[in-house]
């Protein structure tokens, strides 16, 4: 009777949460207007979330894993009905899948170069006196609007900074090219849509795996599978970070179980796990917590990895292959321009990025000493989480491998970082400025993290790649 009594509370906080989400992704970007409106309205999706996960902690794992799985597949198609509200980066995703489809390496030419001009779809450079307002409504205008700064209305694009070359990574590229093939040309965005929502179902479908064959509760896998942020920056946003987050899943998963420091089993992961930086570069943060002694196959497999990746394109195009990779990291001032907010508070803006540098080589090296004691979830989610508090990053996209790590970890309050994201994201349209949004969000999900861990009981960790000497039945 409790049973049910918990599963009928987990179905209603379930169609609250489709309703909120509906209702903050109809209101749609929030760049010109009611920007606090839809942070509220994120904020009480993540309070029902929160709730409905509580719910969730004493159904048997058999059900749990149900509902975990049917939520996340309710929220992604709900998301998947909506245009994107809050990126255009699909745009550059579809344009990269049509230059390769057409034998052409997508580092060696900008989006505007002339030698492309024969590839242009209306749909991404439109023309005609409804160009300017067609660009103008893209969710990131102030980035993509060619016309404005060209002045030349046949070179009007979608495309956020078309100028510039490509900065996604092989193992992403080639996920463009695989949209492209099986995708119809007037549905591409609903086709990216769709990869990221089916991503994001099979991350979570994964982490119960995972979770199981470790002999862990089943039911923290809906800390992803619900999250706000996973139905809105994959399902809705098609991010294509969700590929590198299901890889490197996959790698942990297959870290779990018995046998697991078996060199077949340690090349098999450190091939996913270079296949997840190849997607995008952010999960090489986890590398300190995955190098151990017995390891070395696994990080030498996943460098293999990677570098194959890179290698034909190093022929193609040599050095171009790095992109626009280091004005875009100086664009968004992580140079020390912008970013580092919370340690603007101690120390001179201009030595920030250099002390933050330090401040996370010290946190890695001690990540890396307790490599062969420690469970590397708890490794790689505390350094992750650390990078965000001290770096201060705005795109809430990133924080995707945050939540994949909090949940293989066990440690949900690691999440309060991620959401801190958000506000940072809309520091603009909030009319505050962005390092202070950064000083009062990420400290304040930081000063969340250190009270949870100073109230949490003391209790064996039990991370994944361990088994627990004993293991209840109820949610197990």
């Amino acid at each position: 009777m409790k049973v049910a009594r918990r599963t009928a509370a987990v179905l209603i906080c379930l169609t609250l949460s489709l309703g909120i989400e509906a209702r903050a992704l109809r209101l749609g970007a929030p760049w010109d207007r009611h920007a606090g409106r839809v942070l509220a309205a994120y904020a009480l999706a993540g309070v029902v979330f929160v709730v409905a996960v509580l719910a969730l902690r004493k159904i048997p794992a058999r059900r749990a894993s149900v509902l975990i799985l049917t939520g996340a597949a309710a929220f992604q198609a709900l998301a998947v009905c909506f245009v994107p509200t809050t990126t255009d980066d699909y745009y550059r995703y579809v344009w990269d899948g049509t230059v390769q489809a057409h034998g052409i390496d997508p580092y060696r030419y900008t989006p505007l170069d002339p030698a492309l001009r024969d590839l242009r779809d209306p749909w991404l450079f439109p023309t005609g006196p409804v160009a300017q307002q067609v660009v103008g409504a893209s969710p990131a205008r102030g980035y993509v609007d060619a016309c404005t700064y060209l002045g030349v209305p046949h070179d009007c694009t979608l495309i956020n900074r078309p100028t510039v070359h490509t900065i996604y990574p092989p193992v992403a590229e080639a996920a463009f090219l695989g949209l492209h093939l099986v995708s119809p040309q007037h549905e591409r965005r609903q086709a990216a849509q769709v990869f990221s929502a089916l991503l994001a179902w099979a991350t979570a479908l994964v982490l119960i795996r995972t979770l199981r064959r470790s002999g862990r509760p089943v039911w923290p896998a809906a800390w992803w599978a619900w999250c706000p942020m996973v139905w809105l920056e994959c399902g809705n946003n098609a991010h294509i970070d969700v590929l590198g987050i299901l890889l490197l899943v996959g790698t942990f998963g297959v870290l779990s179980g018995r046998r697991a420091e078996g060199a077949g089993r340690l090349a098999v992961a450190g091939a996913l796990f270079g296949a997840a930086v190849a997607v995008k570069l952010i999960p090489v943060l986890v590398a300190p917590a995955l190098a151990t002694r017995r390891r070395a196959v696994l990080l030498a497999t996943a460098a293999a990895v990677f570098l194959a990746g890179y290698l034909p394109h190093v022929v193609a195009v040599g050095t171009d292959v790095i992109g626009y990779l280091p004005g875009y990291l100086h664009e968004e001032g992580y140079s020390g321009e912008q970013r580092f907010g919370a340690l603007r508070l101690l120390v001179p803006g201009r030595v920030a990025a250099p002390v933050g540098a330090v401040v996370l080589a010290a946190v890695a090296v001690a990540v890396l000493r307790r490599a062969d004691r420690n469970p590397p979830a708890l490794g790689a989610v505390a350094l992750v989480g650390i990078t965000f508090v001290i770096v201060g990053p705005s795109q809430p996209w990133y924080a995707l491998l945050l939540v994949g790590l909090a949940v293989l970890a066990e440690r949900p309050e690691w999440l309060a970082v991620a959401a801190a994201a958000y506000p940072v994201y809309f520091s603009g349209a909030l009319r505050v400025s962005n390092t202070a949004m950064q000083q009062c969000a990420y400290l304040l999900a930081a000063a969340v993290v250190v009270l949870v861990q100073l109230t949490r009981r003391q209790k064996p960790s039990y991370g994944i790649g361990e088994r627990p000497r004993t293991v209840m039945r109820c949610g197990r």
